[in-house]
């Protein structure tokens, strides 16, 4: 099976996990509820180099090795950009512990005023955390399967 097969294969699986998680809302509850818009800022990330490992893929299938060389060192972007995820993420969380803590535990304020605040801000904190987590991981099964490629 070539290189570009298991991704595509990999991002189909993605793909489909993505439709199913949206038909339960679960993408719209996030992208509603991250008042950071990190969340928003991975899924874009994560879509641009799903198509740049998509590309190396196929490029890896059809290269010698002088450019097989080559592809290694652009795929070191994606690599950069997977642990990045994880680091927005979490920015995300302290974001979200600032709007959580910030003002709105003053004692003059309705106990309603102060929840709401805190789950504004727990909401924007959990969710940049799992897109950072889980698009950082399928990244780097794509780019982990570009990198075998290569050895090939």
């Amino acid at each position: 099976m070539t290189t570009f097969t298991k991704w595509f294969l990999l991002v189909a699986v993605t793909c489909t996990g993505l439709f199913f998680a949206e038909a339960k809302g679960a993408i719209s509850l996030i992208l509603q509820n991250d008042k950071s818009f990190l969340a928003l800022l991975i899924m874009l990330l994560f879509t641009v180099m799903t198509v740049r490992v998509g590309q190396l893929s196929f490029q890896a299938d059809i290269a010698k090795e002088d450019e097989r060389r080559e592809i290694n060192k652009k795929a070191s972007l994606g690599w950069f950009t997977a642990e990045h995820f994880f680091s927005f993420g979490l920015l995300g969380t302290i974001i979200g512990l600032v709007l959580a803590t910030g003002g709105s535990l003053d004692g003059s304020k309705p106990v309603s005023e102060i929840v709401a605040g805190l789950k504004t801000g727990l909401n924007t904190a959990f969710y940049t955390t799992i897109c950072g987590i889980v698009f950082s991981i399928l990244l780097q099964l794509q780019l982990l399967i570009l990198k075998n490629g290569i050895k090939k």
